[in-house]
């Protein structure tokens, strides 16, 4: 862009400079033309000096007195002082024509003039071929650039037609990409709602249709209803943080408390599936700065991921613990585990481990809790346990006053 800026000021200049080198080359083309009238002129004067009459010599004389004051608009002011001696040798040569025995003297002045003369036309065809010369040079010095100019843009334009070429294929790609993210999204929406629908449909026939005690059946109504809102609320709450929308309010809480409102809100489904959650209370509280409503609903996501890699009759394991700079939240489950290359990709939205993918869900839980922890500046990762199942681990700052 700089040397198009560049060529751009050249041929600007150039163009500038060839135009008034055009305006002087015709200028000195008129002048050249006076100067070789006025040549043509003496010299005719010097050949029939002798055999004109008194009123066509002073006739002659005066179309030489005209075309010298012509030529006086073509020069500058120095050859205008020396053009009037010129002049006033005219004005002699017409005195001189008045006396025929003056004729000699008038024959002798006139060939002084001629001679003078021719030299005049000399120069100025010189300066007349030095300016078409340098006009030439300029026109094609001024082609040459502009040339160039147009290379260099069209070159500039290639690229940039490449460049948007390249711009528009990736934005198509990542439109493909959040098409298929989209429709990955509704799949797995679907499937992940229409489970507890179903079952709670199914669960309210069974009890209209039996006399049995339908205390059993409504709590595992209650179980579903709430896993069933447990998921709406991941699907909104992830779609509302993915468009910038919510809105953190931290302000200082106790994390025991936190994790323990989850652990309540869990414990409905916990109990349709026969999975006892356990939570050790640390001695101490434990406080940070953070938006209460929404770590409660990154632990909850947690709680709920744990629990669906659970088996009937195992144990989710809560924990906190401090070591007076950060609190460590951890969740840890009795399942299969995780397959080690598959660690690193699980808090990635709509991903699903090979197990996951046979118990349900749609891959937005832990994603969710990763974007809650990291915007209260903490880290989550997950490991393997040592013996069955996988923890996942929260740490988060403390307050300062806290931590000190």
């Amino acid at each position: 862009m700089l040397l198009l800026l560049i060529l751009s000021g050249s041929i600007l200049g150039l163009l500038l400079g060839f135009s008034l080198s055009l305006m002087a080359a015709s200028r000195q083309f008129e002048h050249a033309l006076i100067a070789q009238q006025q040549a043509a002129l003496v010299s005719d004067l010097a050949r029939g000096a002798e055999g004109l009459s008194a009123s066509a010599l002073q006739n002659n004389l005066t179309a030489y007195r005209d075309l010298i004051r012509q030529e006086r608009q073509f020069l500058s002011p120095q050859q205008q002082r020396a053009q009037s001696e010129e002049l006033a040798r005219a004005d002699a040569l017409a005195a001189l024509a008045q006396h025929p025995d003056a004729r000699p003297q008038l024959i002798a002045m006139v060939k002084a003039i001629d001679s003078s003369e021719q030299h005049e036309v000399a120069a100025a065809r010189a300066d007349l071929t030095r300016i078409r010369r340098d006009t030439i040079m300029l026109g094609a010095l001024l082609a040459v650039t502009a040339l160039g100019a147009a290379a260099i843009g069209l070159i500039q334009l290639q690229r940039s037609n490449r460049d948007l070429t390249a711009e528009i294929t990736a934005r198509t790609q990542d439109l493909r990409a959040i098409d298929q993210s989209r429709r990955l999204f509704f799949a797995k929406a679907s499937h992940e709602l229409r489970t507890p629908v179903t079952a709670i449909r199914v669960m309210a026939e069974v009890a209209l249709d039996s006399s049995m005690d339908t205390a059993p059946v409504l709590r595992d109504i209650v179980a579903q209803t709430g896993f069933l809102n447990h998921r709406i609320e991941e699907l909104l709450s992830l779609s509302s943080a993915a468009e910038g929308r919510p809105m953190m309010v931290p302000q200082p809480c106790g994390l025991a408390e936190v994790l323990a409102s989850a652990s309540l809100q869990a414990q409905p489904y916990a109990r349709s599936i026969s999975v006892t959650i356990r939570q050790d209370q640390s001695p101490a509280p434990i406080i940070a700065m953070a938006d209460r409503r929404w770590l409660a609903q990154a632990a909850l996501a947690v709680i709920d991921n744990g629990l669906k890699f659970s088996d009937p009759g195992g144990m989710l394991d809560l924990s906190l613990s401090s070591n007076g700079h950060t609190a460590t939240i951890a969740i840890a489950d009795t399942g299969p585990g995780v397959l080690p290359s598959e660690l690193p990709r699980i808090f990635d939205a709509y991903y699903q481990a090979e197990g996951g993918k046979m118990r349900g869900g749609t891959g937005l839980g832990l994603a969710l809790a990763r974007w809650v922890v990291e915007q209260h500046g903490g880290s989550i990762r997950a490991e393997n346990r040592e013996t069955a199942g996988c923890r996942i681990v929260m740490e988060l700052p403390l307050l300062k006053e806290d931590a000190a």
